[in-house]
């Protein structure tokens, strides 16, 4: 027993012992000479470095067995990037990362300690502390937002761009001098925190288009069902649908017909069914009936529908007869 004990300790030193360079050579952050590089156990490297408000992790590789790895950790707390390239990872409130997208997320509320399935790995963690934090977040609004009303879990997640491979490509075959590097990490954490907080902006728009879509239809299908309803209107509607007046009107805003426009048109083609099959009904009678203020509104409305007016309707079809 106690000679696999001692085993045991053997493979641990040696998956942690610091691997040549040339084993690093294709990680992003094997630019920065000063780093820690490292095995976290067979075939899962790790490289981590340090500097100011900074900290940047990587990992690569596919480890042999299920891995837990502890992020670093700062008193004043820690807002990460996270750029899973490959592979997913598990995180202690239950979320699991994707693979091919970037997303953010704090560490002062949570634990670090993170979980990865013996898979394909590669992943970046762009961590930023202490004042650097501070003027990030009120150059970005957006993501001052967004971390206000994140807490423990993940934020929202983008897919990784053609641009922020093109960023972290650049980064890794620049030259760092002693001086130079606290700055080129600078540019590449606001080239990448920009970029983020660009994307999810794009992807909120898009969603709430989206939407407002879903609501288009909804409302064109609560009309055709409800149109001879007296009180039809915006708010009735709104309240039915469980959505804001607004969010109603800015669902027609666009589009070849408005709200009112499309009761008024569900409305008219009831009218034309009347005018076919009810010839006792007066036009004074179906104008009422289907709330028209009067005679003459509706036979302007229905000549604007059907280019011709109730009375040429009732004409033509005796006409016709």
């Amino acid at each position: 027993m106690q000679e696999k004990n001692l085993i045991h300790e053997w493979k641990e030193t040696l998956s942690s012992r610091p691997a040549s360079r040339e084993t690093f050579k294709d990680m992003h952050l094997s630019v920065l000479h000063q780093a820690t590089q490292r095995k976290l156990n067979e075939g899962l490297l790790h490289i981590q470095f340090e500097t100011h408000d900074f900290i940047l992790c990587e990992l690569k590789g596919r480890g042999k067995e299920l891995t837990a790895f502890e992020l670093p950790e700062k008193d004043e707390g820690i807002l990460w990037l996270c750029i899973q390239l490959h592979g997913t990872l598990s995180f202690p409130t239950g979320n699991v990362s994707q693979p091919d997208t970037i997303f953010f997320f704090r560490s002062d509320d949570s634990e670090n300690l993170l979980t990865i399935p013996i898979e394909k790995q590669w992943v970046l963690f762009i961590g930023i502390t202490g004042a650097s934090r501070q003027l990030l977040l009120a150059e970005q609004p957006l993501l001052r937002k967004l971390y206000d009303q994140q807490k423990t879990s993940m934020g929202a997640a983008v897919p990784v761009s053609y641009a922020d491979r093109h960023v972290l490509e650049t980064f890794s075959r620049t030259a760092l001098g002693p001086f130079s590097t606290t700055h080129h990490i600078g540019l590449l954490l606001d080239k990448l925190y920009t970029s983020y907080t660009q994307q999810v902006d794009k992807q909120g728009e898009q969603n709430k288009d989206e939407g407002l879509i879903v609501i288009h239809y909804r409302a064109i299908n609560y009309v055709t069902e409800h149109y001879m309803n007296p009180d039809l209107n915006r708010i009735t509607i709104a309240e039915a649908l469980n959505c804001s007046t607004r969010s109603l009107s800015r669902a027609f805003e666009g589009r070849p017909i408005s709200l009112n426009s499309s009761i008024i048109t569900m409305r008219l083609y009831r009218g034309r069914e009347l005018l076919h099959k009810n010839p006792d009904l007066s036009i004074d009678q179906i104008a009422a009936m289907l709330y028209f203020s009067s005679r003459q509104y509706f036979a302007t409305q229905y000549k604007k529908c059907f280019k011709r007016t109730p009375r040429e309707e009732r004409k033509a079809l005796f006409n016709v007869k």
